[in-house]
Order: structure tokens, then sequence, then C-alpha cells
């Protein structure tokens, strides 16, 4: 590595966390400016720009309609200012910053903590962390690819420190990795097993890297890629918990809402999903209700009144479920929970029932589709029935449910858009989120040979994209737009469900009694403002031509570079990404 100070010198770290945007921006024109940044550093901007734009429509008009004169003589107005003054989300810190500081601590490394947004804005804070620390962890948990990585290292990088970075963006990465500049480490895997490792190269004066037991160190684009292998062990107990007050001293306050995870992978092998993989394991593993029961009686202690479960799937095994609910009421431990569950879960109503008398508040199910034939298309083991039945379920005992919903994966057609539009507006939950399908992640199963072929698959991954172009036999990520745009105005004229962007920030203390008055608010928003929606149309139209013409440009140098190398074209895999078939690990195998 490169020369250092001497060893055993006293170290510190700086950890930041965070994504390119935050929920807190400070500026609207830093923010646009490191926008920007990301679109020139984009292999393939036109996509997220469609993307970004149709998400404005309804955020700038929410926020325009309430400082109208309708809105001040509305019903709903009562409502919809209790929903929009609350932002207990955006409390707490990442649970990534509160992990590397409790194994900092435990090694005896000092540290400091920001995010990537305040960094940016604030140029004296920004000198003097990094002026005051000789090496830097870098979360990717919210980066989105290489086009947002590498202006984040240009700013960290410092001649006198290291630059270190992990976190879901090198778990999905690093088989290609492809090298940032200014990027020292790229760590890939446990953190609990990764940052001892990392603390002795540190005492070496950055010399002398050696992996964990169970891992290896690998060299790929100037890069140093150190992996911690996986615990010998399924069981996640062994592993130190992060400890909150460590957050609630180094930040002077108390936190109302912290993040906890209890999961590693996920027993199931849905087609779109990279959850399995992201530790570089390929094992589902879990801490034991005792010893979630026994975390939650510390930070219940603490004041902490909400309990954010990041895990994959929280409701996974059902008898962990059933004997943590149980912990819960019987030691009386008075916290509210949120967690990811799958609909089949949530299908049995006792399980429902006792999950509320144990604290739960909000679930959210993938629900993904209305048609039984895509929901079979992405190996989702579930029902469209089974999914309804989850969201009656939840109205019925008083548990807050958001369900997701992917328009155009393969398969997807206009029938099928509107079946899930049919399936919410049926079993309404209290509030939905739409997310377009997505191909950054080459190695999930449905972009292995076999689903290429069987769908037509074509895409244009690399890294250097947020939202890759990708089409299909029966449809283009150019037709995403039209999809979204209905599906919202359908489902805000028919007052069936709450957007989840838009409602985001208060959702936590949702009240069911103003669900009604707040669709209400939602429908208005859709109808009014007939000067903002023909604008952000119009600039919308404008991006979609630019989109068109890059995914055929894109697509036409793809076969162009197949037909001059000599590669076969029936895979259909531009721009020499590589052809990696998904892990086949049944779910018995894996729990």
């Amino acid at each position: 590595m490169s020369n250092g100070p001497e060893r055993n010198a006293v170290r510190r770290v700086l950890i930041v966390t965070g994504g390119m945007l935050s929920a807190k921006e400070p500026s609207i024109l830093r923010a646009v400016e490191k926008q920007l940044a990301s679109f020139r550093a984009s292999s393939g901007a036109w996509l997220d720009i469609q993307l970004k734009i149709l998400a404005s429509e309804a955020l700038v008009g929410s926020r325009r309609h309430r400082r109208s004169r309708a809105y001040a003589q509305a019903p709903y107005r009562a409502a919809v200012d209790r929903f929009f003054s609350s932002s207990l989300e955006a409390d707490a810190p990442e649970l990534t910053e509160v992990t590397l500081a409790t194994l900092l601590t435990i090694e005896g490394i000092e540290f400091e903590a920001t995010t990537y947004s305040a960094l940016y804005a604030d140029a004296a804070l920004r000198e003097r962390l990094l002026a005051s620390c000789d090496c830097v962890f870098a979360s990717t948990t919210l980066i989105r690819d290489l086009s947002e990585l590498a202006p984040m290292v240009g700013i960290l990088k410092r001649p006198h420190n290291h630059v270190v970075a992990g976190g879901a963006l090198a778990a999905i990465l690093h088989h290609d990795w492809p090298g940032v500049p200014g990027l020292d480490v790229l760590a890939i895997g446990y953190g609990e097993l990764l940052v001892p490792s990392l603390a002795a190269w540190m005492r070496s004066g950055f010399r002398d890297l050696t992996p964990p037991p169970t891992g290896r160190v690998t060299h790929a684009g100037g890069t140093t890629l150190l992996y911690s292998g996986v615990p010998e062990s399924k069981d996640l107990d062994s592993l130190p918990t992060p400890d909150w007050s460590l957050a609630e001293k180094y930040h002077g306050r108390k936190f109302s809402v912290v993040h906890y995870e209890s999961v590693r992978g996920c027993p199931y092998r849905c087609a779109f999903c990279n959850y399995p993989f992201l530790f570089d394991d390929t094992k589902f593993r879990y801490r034991s209700a005792k010893r979630i029961a026994a975390d939650w009686e510390r930070l219940a202690a603490m004041g902490v009144e909400y309990i954010s479960c990041l895990d994959s799937l929280f409701t996974m095994p059902k008898r962990r479920l059933v004997e943590l609910c149980e912990l819960l009421v019987e030691r009386d431990i008075r916290i509210k929970w949120i967690c990811y569950a799958r609909a089949d879960d949530l299908a049995d109503i006792d399980t429902c029932r006792l999950m509320k008398r144990a604290g739960c508040h909000q679930v959210q199910i993938g629900v993904e589709s209305g048609s039984q034939a895509q929901l079979d298309n992405m190996n989702k083991r579930c029902t469209v029935e089974s999914n309804k039945l989850a969201l009656r379920n939840c109205r019925e005992v008083g548990i807050t449910s958001l369900a997701t919903v992917i328009i155009g994966f393969p398969g997807e057609t206009r029938e099928t858009v509107r079946a899930s539009f049919e399936c919410l507006r049926e079993s309404p939950p209290d509030v939905y989120y739409l997310a377009p399908f997505n191909t950054r992640v080459e190695y999930v199963p449905i972009l292995n040979d076999e689903s290429r072929a069987k769908f037509g698959i074509e895409t244009s991954t690399d890294g250097r994209s947020s939202a890759p172009y990708w089409r299909h036999d029966t449809m283009a990520c150019t037709d995403v737009a039209e999809h979204l745009r209905w599906f919202h105005r359908a489902m805000a004229e028919e007052r069936v469900s709450l957007e989840g962007t838009t409602f985001y920030t208060g959702i936590l203390e949702f009240d069911p009694k103003d669900r009604e008055e707040l669709l209400a608010f939602q429908r208005d928003v859709s109808r009014s403002h007939a000067v903002l929606r023909w604008t952000i149309h119009r600039l919308s139209a404008w991006a979609q031509r630019r989109l068109e013409r890059d995914v055929t440009r894109t697509f036409a140098e793809s076969r162009a570079a197949q037909r001059i190398s000599g590669a076969p074209t029936d895979k259909r895999t531009p721009r020499g990404q590589s052809r990696r078939r998904s892990l086949p690990i049944a779910v018995e195998e894996a729990l």
C-alpha cells in the first residue's frame, strides 16, 4: 500500500453515510449540482431523468397545493397538516453509522461521523473532518452506482488519507470491479469481520492488510478488494449489537426511531432480488428471538419509540416470529416496530393479531404484481389471493400496510399493469410504492442466460447507471413512464391508496382515521395546478424523446460490437456484460 505514518500512531476514522441526495437537502442548487455530476458520469442517464421528472409531479404538486387558497379552505386541511408535521424517520442516523462506530469503539479507534450531503454542503465541515481523520469508511448502502460513487470518492480523498468503501454497492459491483480513482480498499461482506482486519491495517501504518480468517484479499482496477468470508454459524447472535448509546452521545440527542437488523440474506429466490447474495453469502442467517427481545428491551429503556427493522424478511422463520411476539407481550416491552413481510406470512389472521399485540405498527409487503403469471415469472412463490388476504388482514387488525408493485418486469403488458391496479383497488393497502424494473444488478436470477433467452431480455448494464436501459419481448424501458403515470393517476382518482414517495415523511404516525381525508387531498393534487402539470408533461416529453434515441443508439452499438467481436447475439447481452447464472439454492437448504 502507500507509505503511511508510523506504526501504532493514533488513528481516527471518518464514517460517511447517506446518499447523493438527502431528504434534508439544504439547497436546491446544491442538489442540482450533485445530480448533474452524477448524470455526467453516467453511461445512460435518460431513464433516470425521466423517472425523476415523473416523481417530481406529485411532490411539487403536493407542496404547491398546500400553499394554495383552495387548500386553506379544504375540509381535509387539519388531517394533512397533522400528517406532514411528523418526520420521525429522518431523525436517526443510518444503522451503518452506528454499527461501524460500535465496531471501531471495540477496536479502540476514535471516529467522527457525517453524511455525504453534509460534507458537500459545508466546505468548512468537510475540510475539518477530512483533515482530522487519516481513514474514511464510506458507506455505499444508499449510493446507487459508480456514477454516484466516483464523485463522492473524489470529495473524500486527500493526500494523507485512505478511503475504504463497503456496503450494498460494493457487494453488487465487486464481481467485475472497474476501479474508482482515489479508492484504496473495497470491503465486501460482513462489517463485523472486516473492521478488525481494517483496524490492524491502520495500526500497521496502512502497510499490512491481512484478511479475516474466513476471507481473502485480491486486487482489481487499482483497488484492493478485501473479502470478509462468512460466519461459521447461521446464528447471528455472536455478532455485536450496534450500540445506539454511542450515537446518542456523539450526536448529543435522543432518537425516537432507531434501525435494527436481525437477518442477513433471504431464504427465497425472487427473480428480481439480490438480497440473498448481498453479503457475498448465500445462506439465510438470523438472530434468535431471545436476542432480539433483549436488544429491544434495552432500546425501550433508552426511550426509543419505534424500531425500524431493515431485514429483507423479518417474518421468517415463523417459529422465531411467534416466539419473539410472545416474549414481547410476556415482558411487556412497549415499543412499536415496523418490518418487511411476505404476504403468505400474513395470510393467517391469528399471526397478524399476535404481531399487533406485540407492537407491530407497520409492514411493507412485496405484492409486486396483481397478475399470477407475473408472480410466477418472478418466482415469488405466493399468489394474488394471498397478497389480497394479507392486506385485508392488516387492515382488520390495525397494522399500517405498505405495498410495493414492480412495473415492467419481463412478461409485463398493459393488461398485467391493469391487473396490479385492480388487485390494490380490491384490497387497498394504506400506502403503495411503484418500482420500475431495474437491471443494475447483473447476477439476479432474471438476468441469467436461461431467463434472457426465455423473455428476450436485452440490457445495457455496466455499473455506471442507476437505471440502465432494458427491453424484452413484451415491454421496454421507454414504455415505463406511461404506465407509471397512468397507475398513479388511477390510484389518486379512485382514492385507493396513498403514494409512498409523496407521503413518506409522516407515515410512521399515520392515523387510519385520517385515511379518507388524505386520499381526498391526493386526488385534488392530481387534478389541480394545470400549468404545473402541463410544464412537467412537456419536460417529460422532452426527456422521453432523448431516452428513445439513446436506447436505440445504445442497443445498436452493442449489436454492432457483438458482430465485430464474433460474440453470439442470441444471448442479447450488450456492452460486454458478463453472463452469470444465479445460485440455485432451494429454500429448504437456505433455512
